[in-house]
């Protein structure tokens, strides 16, 4: 086998890993590569805080393994969870690196937890000079807020007339 095969190999199985597919379909097979080939994981542990509220984000990040809990402080310090568990391949804080504002929300570990994250500059350059990569891009993490706030607004019940 030769070297270029191992590493497409090698690649190939961590954007597996993250369900990267599942998360940006519309990527082709050589894009998602691009995705998992710019990155880099860092591991949290149970109860660790990964972005707090306020905080600006400036990677693109991934769950790699593990879970993350999506919390809220409200009136009297109250904590409350409003949506989630968020598990492997998802796209967490993409809000924030997209409109540069601070994160709505706070992610805590659920467990041992590996976060991947492409630095916003790299992603960004590859956004300004492939203008394909960047339509694919944009629609597939398009689909994903829609089903993520499809799935926030299940959990909210009707208020009664």
């Amino acid at each position: 086998m030769t070297i270029r095969k191992l590493v497409f190999t090698a690649l190939a199985a961590k954007e597996q890993d993250m369900n990267l597919i599942g998360t940006f379909p519309n990527l082709t097979d050589d894009e998602r590569q691009w995705l998992v080939s710019n990155g880099q994981t860092t591991s949290y542990k149970t109860g660790e805080a990964f972005i707090s509220r306020g905080q600006v984000v400036t990677s693109l990040l991934l769950i790699k393994s593990g879970n993350l809990r999506v919390t809220r402080t409200y009136l009297d310090e109250m904590s409350a969870e409003f949506a989630g568990p968020l598990g492997p391949g998802e796209v967490i804080g993409e809000m924030s690196l997209m409109d540069k504002k601070g994160a709505s929300a706070n992610l805590i570990a659920d467990g041992h937890t590996e976060i991947y994250a492409i630095p916003g500059d790299v992603l960004k350059n590859k956004l300004n000079t492939d203008t394909e990569f960047k339509a694919r891009f944009f629609e597939s993490l398009f689909l994903d807020l829609i089903r993520k706030l499809r799935s926030t607004n299940q959990r909210f019940l009707p208020v009664p007339p």
